[in-house]
């Protein structure tokens, strides 16, 4: 004789039923409280701190760039990777100016500023120093590798401003 024995079925019950959609439910919550803590952590959103004074003034961000235009003005800029330092992003940079003709532009000052798409606190902005043939030169340590968008800010001695942005990788 044998000691098996056949239980009956067990039943579906409104319990079963009520205790899978709340696990179920609880489970979709959860996950989803968790990803918004973590976006909220990562990252405020915010590009920059006045969007709302610099919404107002965009019709004058649209003529100063079409005044720029106009002036016929284009930047070379340079950006190399220090081989010397191959533990850390050491870049050398060297921005040139010049206008129509192709003669540098006399620069009062000028910065080129690294931000970093993903998060805010690599972003730095590097002074330019005048340099050999009209260029102007600076460098700067980055924090990390990869995309970075960059902004060139020149200002000459009679208050006319210059604006290019563009976008490196480095390695």
């Amino acid at each position: 004789m044998s000691d098996l024995t056949m239980n009956a079925p067990t039943k579906l019950t409104g319990k079963h039923v009520l205790f899978a959609l709340i696990g179920f439910f609880a489970v979709v919550i959860g996950v989803n409280v968790v990803f918004i803590v973590v976006a909220l952590d990562s990252w405020t959103g915010l590009t920059t701190p006045t969007s709302y004074q610099e919404g107002l003034h965009y019709n004058n961000v649209i003529q100063d760039a079409e005044e720029q235009r106009a002036r016929g003005w284009s930047a070379d800029i340079t950006v190399t990777r220090d081989a010397a330092k191959p533990d850390i992003y050491a870049v050398t940079v060297s921005a040139l100016l010049t206008n129509k003709g192709g003669a540098p532009v006399a620069v009062d000052s000028a910065t080129l500023s690294f931000r970093h798409p993903i998060n805010e606190k690599y972003d730095q902005t590097l002074a330019l120093t005048p340099g050999a043939d009209g260029r102007y030169e600076g460098s700067a340590e980055l924090p990390v590798a990869g995309n970075w968008d960059t902004r060139l800010s020149v200002r000459t001695a009679d208050g006319t401003s210059f604006r290019q942005d563009g976008s490196i990788w480095i390695k």
